[in-house]
This record gives C-alpha cells, structure tokens and sequence, in this order.
C-alpha cells in the first residue's frame, strides 16, 4: 500500500500525512509548498494545474492509494475564484492517470457546500444538491464525472463532504484562526451576533475521517463533520475563555451576512456507522489544543 496525498501542505493535508506517517504506511506528500513539518516523508513537488503534470506524478509514484486534497482554498476568494474549472480539469485529469497506473481506491475532499443550504438545516448525503457558489457547482460536478468514471473503470471512489473545521495552525482570515490570534494577542475583535448555528470538526478528526475512508469500502459522497451543531457566539465564548480574553471580544458590531442560515449540520450516519469512524476531539478539548497552539505561537 502506497497512498499519494495531494495538497499534503494544506490545512487537511499535512495532518493526514502525519497520521498516516505515524501508522507506518508508505505515503507520498505531493503540493507546490514544501512539507518542511514532516522531513521524513518523501516529499513530490508538484503544480498540478501544469498539464501532464498529474501522468507525470502518478508514473513516478505509482501509487496503489489516493487522497486527493488539492484544490484552490485560499480564504473568502475561493468561492468565485475561476481556476475551480482548472482544479476540475486537475482532478480529472489525476483520476485517469491513477486508474491507468492501477490505482486500487480513492478518497477526495468534496464540501458541504455543493447542498442547497436553503432547505432543513441537518444535511445527509441524498439532501438536496444546490449549490450557490462557482466553487460548490464545480465541486458537485467534479464529484459526478469522478464517481461515475470511477463506476465505469472500476476504480472505488469515496467523496467526503467537509463541513467547518479548525484546529491548530490554521491559516488566517478564518473564524477561529482569526479570533484565537486576535485574543492571544490581547487585541479587542469585533464579531457578528454569532447566534448562527454550524458544525465544526477538529482538523485531525477531518484527517482521520479520510483515512478511515480509505480503509472502508465505501464509494460515494459521506459528510465529515462533528453531527452537533454549536452556535457560532458558543464557540467563541469557549475560544475565549481558554485565552482568557472574553472581555475583548464585540459580539454583534459585525453585522450578519444577509440571508445566512440559521443551522447548518452534517448527517454522520454514514461516517460514524458505516465506514466506523470516531472523533478524538470534543468541542472543548478541540478549542483547548487550538488555544494551546496560539498561546505557544504568540510567544
């Protein structure tokens, strides 16, 4: 077993690698930024919007297992960003050149944000399909042509519908990325209401949520989340009170996005009782590493 994790320098990526590092397996790290957290994992190079890049990859590697990771995630540009159609392509492209190489299963991050989010809040995987952002449309129709060539090549492809998550070493211009810099800094934010209600997941839970994936049998779409929606205004109180810094957070000086659901929730039937997989983290125990993580970073 040889798993190539593509996009292994991101957020999901790097945590997966460690993980699988960690196991023993044989995995290959493939991104365009160096893996500098993990040098003893072989370490590929890669843009994979360069064509032929992915043939080239996969003929170097020959790797018996996918997860594929990579795709345009930069903070609030993405939604729009046109270059979702070059990931596509990217990712059509890897799929091809992985069943030609013999690849034996897949795993591919899909996002909660291919359902229509403007139906009942709690979403599991036959919920209505919707999406109201380029991003969300390519991603549903990246997932259709990848699972139904999967179908017609043989190859297994299981397509993992990330909800919010957070965690350690986030980027920033996120929500708890941003807050847990601010108040570990002692620097007053400003915030919306927060009385919107999502689902966060701790990003080793994301991570390990894919590699139970690989493992299983399941082909088709599954949703990584936590099951339990948390008001937004809860999480940071949480956040702040592990930074000690309720005192600077300004609820409500933001003001909410117009027309923004009030829940939104993922339907873990299918990760928790199909494919077997449990979280680590709780909400708490997930906000106290994260906060641990900004008070060391900070100093």
């Amino acid at each position: 077993m040889r798993v190539l994790v593509t996009g292994a320098s991101g957020f999901i990526g790097r945590n997966v690698v460690a993980q699988l590092e960690r196991q023993g397996v044989d995995v290959v790290a493939a991104s365009r930024r160096p893996l500098v957290s993990n040098p003893a994992v072989r370490f590929e190079p890669i843009d994979l919007l360069t064509p032929g890049a992915s043939a080239d990859l996969v003929s170097r590697v020959r790797p018996t297992h996918l997860i594929h990771l990579a795709w345009n995630a930069i903070p609030r540009k993405f939604w729009s960003a046109s270059d979702n159609l070059d990931w596509a392509a990217a990712t059509f492209a890897l799929s091809r050149a992985f069943v030609d190489a013999g690849g034996v299963r897949a795993v591919m991050a899909g996002s909660c944000a291919e359902y229509d989010w403007t139906g009942i809040g709690r979403l599991h995987e036959n919920s209505g399909i919707a999406p109201a952002t380029l991003y969300g449309k390519v991603k549903d129709a990246t997932r259709r042509a990848v699972c139904a060539f999967g179908e017609e090549s043989g190859l297994p492809v299981a397509w993992g519908r990330v909800f919010w998550l957070y965690g350690p070493g986030e980027a920033a211009d996120r929500l708890v990325s941003d807050v847990a810099s601010a108040l570990a800094r002692r620097h007053q934010i400003n915030t919306t209401e927060g009385r919107q209600q999502r689902d966060f997941l701790h990003v080793e839970d994301v991570a390990s949520a894919f590699i139970a994936a690989l493992h299983h049998t399941h082909c088709g779409p599954f949703n990584i989340g936590s099951g339990s929606p948390v008001a937004v205004r809860h999480l940071i109180e949480i956040l702040a009170e592990e930074l000690g810094g309720l005192d600077l957070v300004n609820f409500g000086v933001r003001p909410s996005t117009l027309g923004e659901p009030s829940l939104l929730v993922a339907d873990t039937k299918i990760l928790h009782e199909t494919i077997g997989f449990t979280p680590r983290y709780g909400l708490e125990s997930g906000l106290k590493s994260t906060a641990d993580w900004w008070r060391n970073h900070v100093s």
